[in-house]
Order: structure tokens, then C-alpha cells, then sequence
């Protein structure tokens, strides 16, 4: 059985046994700021297994999942990848063990018609009920069910004593094989019943739930009777463009099935909005390509655009359950391409120059610090630093090298609300416990009625603010637009007699919208009728840059292609902002295309058609979704004639020349694969274009220009004179900085043959400093110095040796850091010429202190060659 088969029977089985079939959320999860990865079935189910939703009792989905933490072992075992697919069923509050168990065992049975001979199970120790289930219901002997212990038959492993606290409960696990002890897990039935304390007990939970899952890959292995889930269909075609690219070797295997892996979870990621970074999710994805190209390398695969290869592939035999991909893979290509040439200027530039600095270490010296900055700054593999360490004579202390791996990852998620916790309670949801579903009017009114439901001060519910204090509201029903896909909350007021209250923002916390306010008069009192209205200028400006960012998203799809995929926006007041995918940068004629084409639809003054309809009655209308939204069964779709139609539940304007006028102010990369391009409507726009006009008659006024035509040109003449005299300039600085260096180092003290000076300058840079050096060397110089400059009051000092000093042992790499030590100072560089800064300009009494050290330095080095 296909794999793709094998998805769609699971999902009709489960919908045959009344169960809501859900389509896989983003590997980015939509609603769960705690995780870094979509890594289960149960993760966009959270709120339902806290309780916080209950229009859904029964689920299921087929979830892409991404897992890195097993990483070293993918491509050595049978079974392990980083991307995968789980078929989970779910259920909140409804059936128990019972039948999760008959469900699983009719599946396997029945539909796989997986015999019952090659089949056994496991329950937890204790757990006599299941245990019974399969023993009296099914009929399993005695003998094909395994009692296991919490480390393997627990969720989470060993939960009592390991914690963490919250939901948890024993599991039953199915393994096709043909005896206990053989084969392979392929559904983990989870029986969610307990709720874990600090004191270790397990109190029963009021609701129990069910969360199974089972491995698509694994069970394809099984049912297509190969010895490894990278033998089934799924990778035939990416192992057959791989062949094709790699040179043979005896880990040849091994390293396809990492590679193929690697790829696969990549193509995902990047399709979900995530492009490679050294930070949080961007910097898992580098580390996937990079091991990829790794991989590559080693087996002598060294030339840049070889992985990209692979991804029509990946697209091709994917695109039964993910169509979406096929739209965007000449970005993911480009994406790949990229960090895959960036990975091997790496091994190119940076290898070589790690050894080198290994070069210049003492042989005591720890190698830890150096390994890390390596692999944490410049991304060269693991492997290649022990290696080049080795090579030089250390050896890396494994211990304190993960110390700073650890760092690493600890800063990584800093200003994240990224946890271990699997069910952690946003503090947030606490807010709203007991209360309902807030009515939005917004679309249709400014102003309104509504009962005040509840007051939040410093985290308590309170029955009334007083003035001057300021808390969280939630009404029954509100005009104020909550945060939401980009567009910022509305704010306002509150009024009724004696009572005026300001909302200065408004946010959704699941569908209760939660109001910000600051009491200016009066008393606000739970239970009460208040009348809320809206600040109509804010709005109205928000409703033209949401517009405008359709018609701009619309227009960059036309100008740049259809592999344009929305990463991100901003609606604000007086600018909008939009992340799109896209491999490159937009040059200044695309930009000004783009911008035209949207002000070509304000002129049209296109009336806006804003309706609802069912989800995939909208996609099948090709309207596009937003990344990071999730939405319901029914949408609100936003069309402008037939140039935009996208799922919006933002607020829009009735018609596109409502806009007035739409400028782009910036273009920028914000990461690799991802632009960003920021810009103004209406009196925003006005307002920039008047500047701009006053900048231009400022700059006519400040050259005498005489027409408006002649700009440039005067331009490009002040800017060719300018440079002329520059290179005069320089010429005659670097002239007179040679002859001033030769008179220092010929009046200076030899030591061992070696010239031993100092110099204090002003007004010379670093090209200037480079080309007085450069001078000396081809004039067989033999020195070493120590520069102090300022250059446009920015101090730097230099530790400079020439060729043959260096020859003979001396490294001013080395030495910069023993001055740094001594004057609190930061910097480096290499054997022959290093330079340093500090954070503050430094005193007379400093400047002496940095040409005393470097000069003692200096000496002490010579002498010890």
C-alpha cells in the first residue's frame, strides 16, 4: 500500500467513526507560542485538551511533525527522521480505552489486513484495564501482551517521578512482529486520565482524553515489507535524483538517508514560512542544510546547487496531500541554493582560517571557546572543528564545548514563550475561563452598546476600576476590531454618565476580545451597560493600509511571481509592512512597477466584495490564506475585483480609491528568502511626499541648481569632484605617512633585527594604515609596531608586523589580546596585523596606557622568539 493511500485510509476510517478530520497544521505552530516545532498530532489540539474548546469531541489529521533532537542518529537507524508524518486520532472528553483499543485493532486488522499473528501489544505496568481490553475484547493471548514500565509505557516517559506536571497517563502501544520483543511500534495509544502534582501524585483528571499516534512512514515500512522507512515509496524518486549526484563510498547508504531526510524536512519548513537564520527555527533549518551539504562533501560532492536538485522530488511525490508545495518551489530551490553555497564558502574560507588561529594558540591554551565561536558564528560542522583541533595538537573538552552550546540554545529562546511544558497554560487562557465567545460588530458599526463581563487588574478579577487605574475588559459584544493577521487593535473609548475610560488597544485572547483601558473619570463596574466607540480616524487609516497591502500583495504575485507567499505584516495607522518569500532582492525598476500597479487599482476606485463561505469553497475559488492564521470552517473572503481575493477577517474600505495614494518607502531582506517592504497610504503618503519635496527644494537651493531636470547630473558632478579630490587627498596623506613611518622605524630600537616602534596618528583610517604597511613590506621593512589613530573621532589602536617577523614567530593576534586584557579593550585579527577598539574615547592618560602595553608586549614577544 502507497503512502498516500495509506494517509487517506485513515483519515476515512476515522471520519466513518464520527471523528472531525483536520488538515495538518504549519510546522510553525498557528496558536502555541511554547513550541519551537510542531512536533505530534496533539499540538493544535492543546486547547481542547485543556478544556478551553468543546465544539469538537473527536478528531483526527495526518500532522507533518519535525523533530531534531535525534538528529545524530538519522541516516544510522532504520527508523529515525527529523520530518515525519503522524496519523493520530483524538478524543476530548468522549470514548476512553475501550474503544481507542477495538478502533486500533479493527484499523490494523481489517483495513491494513496486517495479520493477527505478526502482531503484539504493550500496556503500562499497571494498567489493569487495559490490559483487559485487549485480553477479554480482542481475545490477545496472555503471551502477545507485554506489561512494560513508565519509562516506556507512560506519557510523558516516567511522568510520576520525572514530571513535568500536568495531563499524563499510561499508553498501549501496537508493534507488528511476530513476537514480543520484534518488530516495529507502529501506533502509540495514549490514555490521558491523570493529572501530575509536585508531590508526584496522579489525581484522576474530570476529562479524559485520548491521543494516539501513529507513524505513516514506519507502518508503510511494514506494510510494504521493507527493512527501513527510507525503502518505502515516499523516497524512491529523491533517492534516485540523489544516486545520481553522489560519488559512491561505503557509507553510501547512510549518508543518502540523512540527506534525503534533511531535504524533506527543509522543502517543509521552508514552504511553512521558515528560512534559514542563525536564530530559533531559522537556525534548526541552517543546521538541517548545512548537515545536508555535509553529508554532500564528504562524499566528495563540493560544488554549490547539487541539493536543490532534489527538491522537485520531494514536490512530486508529495503533492497528493500538499499541493501548496508545487506553487513554491522555485523559492525553496533558491532558498537551498543559497544557504548551500553559503555553507561551502564556509569550508572554503573559514576552515582554513580556524586553523590558523589554532596556529597561533599556546599549546595550553583551551580550544572550547574557539570551537564554539566556529560553529555558533561562521556554522562550520562539528566534525570539521575536531578534525582542524586535532590536526593542531589539541583537544576539545567536550563537556565545556556543550557548556556553550547550551548558552546558545538558552539565548535562543529568550524573549520566546517557548517551553518544555507539553500542555503549558498559556497565563492568558486564565483570563477568560468562564466566559463567552465576544460578538464582533465592527464590520458594520463605530459604536455600540454592551455589557461589561469581567475586570482584570494585576492578574485578579476585580469588581471595578477607579480612576486612574488602569486594567483588562472583556464585554459581551464590541465594535473594537482585536488584533489579529497584522492588523493592530482598535482603540477608543468607554463612556456612560460620570464614567469616560480611554482603550488603548485590543487583543484576542482565543475569541474573547480583551480590552486595554485607563479609567479618566468615573468608576467602570462589572454587570453594567457602557457605550464603546471607536477612534475613526485610526480606523479609517488602518482600513487603507490593510486594503493597500492586498492590492500590494496582489501586485507583487503579478510582478515577481506566483511563488510569492505572504511571511508576516504589520497594519498599523500610518504605515503597513509586508514579509513576502522571494530569493532576491527587488531591484529599483520591479519596486517602482509595483507600486504603480497598486495605484493603478486605487484610481480604478474598485468596490471592495467582502462575503462568507465554506473554507474550501474559497480555495477551490483560489483565494489565498495568510501565513500563521488558522481558520473555521467558514471564512470571510475579501475580493478587489479580479486582481485580489484573499481570507481576511481584518476591516477594509468600501472601495480602493478610498486609498488615495500608496508609496513604497523601503525594500529589505529580513532573512534568507524572506524581503520586506514597508510603505505609507492616504495622509501618511501626502505627508512623506511633501517632505520629500522640501528635502529637494533644499537640496536645489543648497547647489544652485537652476532647473529641477538638472538634479542629478549636478549631482553626479559634485560626487565625480569630490572623489577626485579624495584620491588627492589620500595620495597625499599616504605619502606622507610612509615617510613619516620610515623615519620612525629607522630612529627605533632594533631588538633581534627587528624594528620596535610606536605611532600616534589623526586623521588616518584603516585603508590608509594598509597602504602605508604595504609600502614598507615591499620595501623588505623588518618591523613591529604598535598604531594609535583617530578617524573621525572614532579611536583604534593596531599591532602590525611585517612579513618576516612573522616568519620568525611573532603573532600580533596574540598580542592584541594581552593589550585587551590591560586596557579593556575588544579586537583581533591575524598573525601580521590586528586591530582593537574601545567603547568610549579614551583619555590622554589611556592612549599612553594602550602604547605602553603594546610596545612591552611587543618586545616580550620578540624576545621569546
Amino acid at each position: 500500500m502507497k503512502t498516500d493511500a495509506l494517509r487517506q485510509l485513515y483519515l476515512d476510517f476515522f471520519k466513518s467513526k464520527a471523528h472531525k478530520i483536520f488538515p495538518s497544521d504549519s510546522l510553525v505552530p498557528s496558536d502555541d507560542a511554547s513550541l519551537l516545532f510542531t512536533g505530534a498530532g496533539m499540538n493544535q489540539f492543546k486547547p481542547y485538551f485543556l478544556g478551553l474548546k468543546k465544539d469538537v469531541k473527536r478528531a483526527a489529521s495526518c500532522q507533518k511533525c519535525l523533530r531534531t533532537a535525534d538528529i545524530g542518529c538519522v541516516g544510522k537507524t532504520a527508523y529515525h527522521h527529523t520530518f515525519f508524518e503522524m496519523l493520530g486520532n483524538f478524543s476530548f472528553g468522549d470514548y476512553f480505552k475501550e474503544e481507542a483499543i477495538e478502533w486500533g485493532w479493527e484499523f490494523v486488522t481489517k483495513e491494513l489486513k496486517l495479520s493477527k499473528e505478526k502482531l503484539w501489544v504493550s500496556v503500562f505496568q499497571d494498567d489493569d484495564e487495559a490490559f483487559n481490553v485487549w485480553k477479554t475484547k480482542i481475545g490477545l493471548p496472555e503471551s502477545k501482551i507485554v506489561r512494560m514500565d513508565a519509562v516506556d509505557n507512560f506519557w510523558p516517559s516516567n511522568a510520576k517521578l520525572d514530571g513535568p506536571n500536568g495531563p499524563c497517563g499510561p499508553c498501549s502501544e501496537i508493534y507488528a512482529g511476530e513476537a514480543p520483543g520484534k518488530g516495529v511500534e507502529i501506533w502509540n495509544l495514549v490514555f490521558t486520565q491523570f493529572d501530575r502534582q509536585s508531590d508526584m501524585t496522579l489525581l484522576p483528571l474530570p476529562q479524559k482524553n485520548i491521543d494516539t499516534g501513529m507513524g505513516l512512514e514506519r507502518t508503510a515500512s511494514v506494510l510494504q515489507d521493507v527493512d527501513s522507512s527510507f525503502d518505502i515509496d515516499a523516497f524512491k524518486a529523491i533517492r534516485k535524483e540523489l544516486k545520481a549526484l553522489l560519488k559512491s563510498g561505503q557509507d553510501e547508504r547512510r549518508r543518502e538517508n540523512a540527506v534525503m531526510d534533511h531535504i524533506r524536512a527543509a522543502v517543509f519548513c521552508i514552504a511553512d514560512g521558515v528560512a534559514p537564520s542563525n536564530i530559533g527555527r531559522g537556525y534548526v533549518i541552517r543546521k538541517l542544510i548545512r548537515a545536508a551539504s555535509d553529508h554532500m562533501a564528504k562524499a566528495g560532492v563540493l560544488e554549490s546547487g547539487t541539493l536543490n536538485k532534489l527538491v522537485p522530488a520531494v514536490v512530486d511525490t508529495m503533492r497528493f496531500a500538499y499541493p501548496e508545495l508545487a506553487k513554491l518551489e522555485k523559492n525553496i530551490k533558491q532558498i537551498i541554493q543559497n544557504e548551500e553555497a553559503s555553507y561551502l564558502e564556509v569550508i572554503h574560507t573559514y576552515v582554513p582560517q580556524l586553523k590558523r588561529e589554532l596556529a597561533s594558540l599556546k599549546k595550553d591554551e583551551a580550544v572550547e571557546a574557539l570551537a564554539f565561536k566556529y560553529r555558533d558564528t561562521y556554522g562550520v560542522p562539528y566534525d570539521n572543528i575536531v578534525e582542524c583541533i586535532e590536526q593542531s595538537g589539541f583537544k576539545l573538552n567536550l563537556e565545556r564545548f556543550n557548556e556553550y552550546l547550551e548558552g546558545q540554545k538558552k539565548k535562543s529562546r529568550e524573549g520566546t514563550k517557548i517551553t518544555s511544558e507539553i500542555f503549558s497554560k498559556d497565563h492568558s487562557y486564565v483570563l477568560i475561563e468562564g466566559l463567552p465567545s465576544t460578538e464582533f460588530l465592527g464590520y458594520t458599526k463605530l459604536e455600540s452598546e454592551a455589557k461589561l463581563l469581567r475586570i482584570v487588574r494585576d492578574d485578579k478579577s476585580v469588581p471595578v476600576l477607579k480612576t486612574g487605574e488602569e486594567g483588562l475588559v472583556f464585554f459581551d459584544k464590541t465594535p473594537f476590531y482585536a488584533e489579529s493577521g497584522g492588523q493592530v487593535g482598535d482603540t477608543g473609548e468607554i463612556s456612560a454618565r460620570g464614567l469616560k475610560a480611554s482603550v488603548f488597544d485590543t487583543q484576542w485572547i482565543e475569541k474573547c476580545a480583551m480590552h486595554q483601558v485607563k479609567v479618566d473619570q468615573g468608576v467602570l463596574e462589572a454587570g453594567n451597560i457602557y457605550t464603546l466607540k471607536i477612534d475613526f480616524q485610526r480606523r479609517e487609516d488602518i482600513m487603507k493600509n490593510h486594503t493597500a497591502t492586498h492590492l500590494l500583495h496582489g501586485a507583487l504575485r503579478k510582478v515577481l511571481g506566483g511563488h510569492v507567499k505572504q511571511s508576516g505584516s504589520l497594519v498599523a495607522p500610518d504605515r503597513l509592512r509586508f514579509d513576502f518569500t522571494h530569493f532576491g532582492a527587488v531591484g529599483a525598476d520591479k519596486i517602482l512597477e509595483i507600486e504603480n500597479l497598486v495605484n493603478v487599482q486605487i484610481q480604478k476606485n474598485t468596490k471592495l466584495d467582502k462575503k462568507l463561505m465554506s473554507k474550501d469553497e474559497a480555495m477551490k475559488e483560489g483565494a489565498i490564506a495568510f501565513f500563521g492564521e488558522k481558520y473555521g470552517e467558514d471564512v470571510r473572503v475579501v475580493c478587489v475585483g479580479d486582481f485580489s481575493k484573499e481570507l481576511c477577517g481584518g476591516t477594509h474600505l468600501n472601495s480602493t480609491g478610498e486609498i488615495g495614494f500608496f508609496k513604497i518607502t523601503s525594500e529589505s531582506s529580513i532573512q534568507a528568502g524572506v524581503r520586506r517592504i514597508e510603505a505609507v497610504t492616504g495622509r501618511w503618503a501626502e505627508k512623506l511626499l511633501l517632505q520629500n519635496k522640501q528635502e529637494l527644494k533644499a537640496i536645489i537651493d543648497e547647489f544652485r541648481i537652476e532647473k529641477e531636470t538638472n538634479i542629478l547630473g549636478k549631482i553626479k558632478e559634485v560626487k565625480r569632484y569630490v572623489e577626485i579630490l579624495k584620491n588627492k587627498a589620500f595620495s597625499l596623506a599616504s605619502n606622507k605617512l610612509v615617510e613619516e613611518s620610515k623615519n620612525k622605524i629607522e630612529k627605533a630600537k632594533d631588538i633581534k633585527g627587528i624594528k620596535c616602534w610606536d605611532f600616534t596618528l589623526s586623521g588616518a583610517d584603516l585603508n590608509l594604515i594598509k597602504k602605508d604597511l604595504a609600502v614598507l613590506d615591499s620595501q623588505n621593512y623588518s618591523y613591529a609596531g604598535v598604531i594609535y589613530s583617530t578617524f573621525f573621532g572614532q579611536p583604534s589602536y593596531y599591532i602590525v608586523g611585517s612579513g618576516d617577523s612573522v616568519q620568525r614567530g611573532l603573532n600580533c593576534n596574540e598580542i592584541i589580546k594581552n593589550v585587551n586584557q590591560k586596557i579593556n579593550g575588544q579586537g583581533g585579527g591575524r598573525p601580521n596585523f590586528a586591530v582593537g577598539g574601545l567603547k568610549e574615547p579614551p583619555s590622554p592618560e589611556k592612549i599612553n596606557d594602550i602604547i605602553t602595553a603594546g610596545t612591552a608586549n611587543i618586545i616580550n614577544a620578540i624576545q621569546r622568539i
